[in-house]
């Protein structure tokens, strides 16, 4: 387990046993912001635009004594974010993205995220052949190819959730995306006004009312006639000679089946996280054990296919039920007769606050 530090400190912790024990440390000369492992290597991304590549030792241990740093920019800029994509890594600076290979420590390409130079790649979000970018101070989310860098999609997500909650329970301040993380085959997004939405991914697109939903990748006949018809499946056809692997998933995201959540946080959600996990098993008829609402229609659904339940976590400041409001009103005027009582420092839906969803889906 690697952690890194504000004050710039590294440590390594045994995640099998005696987690207490540093293992290794070691003093960096800006705070850590982003870490990610890839094939043997651990980058750390740095608050002064530099990246620490560490590698283990001949004898197997991790030489934290030994590391290359890379420098990303002559002005230098916070290295906000990284992620792993097939065994490069994709890192946001400033409004750009670079590739790097983690064995040669040389950038191999560098694209813009975004048009605006002052603009800021603040999360990524890989699967198959797609990596989901968001923007500081954005509610737009940007698809790019994970190979061609290719930008694919766009998708604003401030339109849906004024929709959803009314302007009234956001007030005045504008959607921007804090947190983003794909589990479950879904998008998850997080924004600066706490609302959490879930989006599936899909290859599949229909036409409503002229508006495109999704896209399918997968070849088939230019002859068939599904995509003429109002509400229609259109087919993107790619090169015969391109690779049709099980990894060539293109994970556009379908708004029209997208959820939001009416439990929330008070402030921006912070950050999301998933395991694999199964808590609702113990409960009667368990809600989410199977797909349909339907058992048989389920059984003959996932048949030699496997189940798979995965817990997300959202962390972030407070607690909300956005159908019903926070209550702080409510509170504010029971208080304001008694002029005696203390208000405690914190109550408890201003607490921070972990948020837990099971969903069941078939793996890609």
């Amino acid at each position: 387990m690697w952690l890194g530090a504000q004050n710039g400190w590294l440590y390594v912790h045994s995640a099998v046993s005696n987690w207490k024990k540093c293992l290794h440390s070691i003093k960096l000369k800006d705070s850590v912001l982003s870490l990610v492992h890839v094939k043997g290597r651990v980058l750390v991304a740095l608050a002064d635009g530099t990246l620490a590549i560490f590698h283990r030792g001949e004898d197997g241990q991790w030489d934290l004594s030994n590391y290359h740093l890379m420098d990303l920019g002559h002005t230098h800029h916070s290295i906000r974010c990284m992620a792993v994509v097939y065994d490069r890594v994709w890192c946001g600076y400033k409004n750009k993205i670079h590739v790097i290979q983690p064995k040669t420590m040389q950038i191999e390409k560098s694209f813009d995220a975004h048009p605006r130079r002052e603009s800021q790649v603040r999360q990524l979000a890989w699967i198959g052949d797609g990596v989901w970018v968001s923007i500081r101070l954005d509610s737009t989310l940007r698809l790019y190819h994970a190979h061609s860098h290719q930008h694919l999609q766009d998708v604003d997500i401030e339109p849906y959730v004024s929709k959803m909650l009314g302007t009234g329970k956001l007030g005045f301040s504008f959607v921007r995306i804090t947190a983003l993380l794909i589990a479950g085959n879904r998008l998850w997004v997080g924004t600066g006004n706490g609302v959490v939405i879930s989006i599936p991914l899909t290859e599949t697109v229909v036409l409503h009312r002229g508006q495109l939903l999704g896209l399918r990748a997968n070849k088939t006949s230019p002859t068939s006639g599904e995509g003429s018809r109002s509400g229609g499946v259109i087919h993107v056809y790619g090169d015969d000679s391109s690779d049709k692997s099980a990894s060539s998933f293109i994970p556009y995201c379908s708004m029209a089946q997208a959820q939001l959540c009416f439990h929330g946080h008070r402030d921006a959600v912070k950050f999301f996280v998933s395991v694999p996990g199964n808590v609702l098993a113990t409960l009667n008829g368990s809600v989410l054990d199977s797909p349909s609402e339907n058992p048989s229609t389920a059984a003959t659904e996932t048949e030699g296919q496997k189940l798979k339940n995965v817990l997300v976590l959202s962390g972030g400041e407070g607690y909300i039920d956005f159908r019903i409001g926070d209550g702080e009103d409510d509170e504010t005027e029971e208080n304001a007769g008694d002029a005696t009582q203390v208000k405690p420092v914190l109550s408890k839906a201003e607490r921070s606050h972990i948020i837990v969803w099971q969903v069941s889906y078939i793996p890609e």
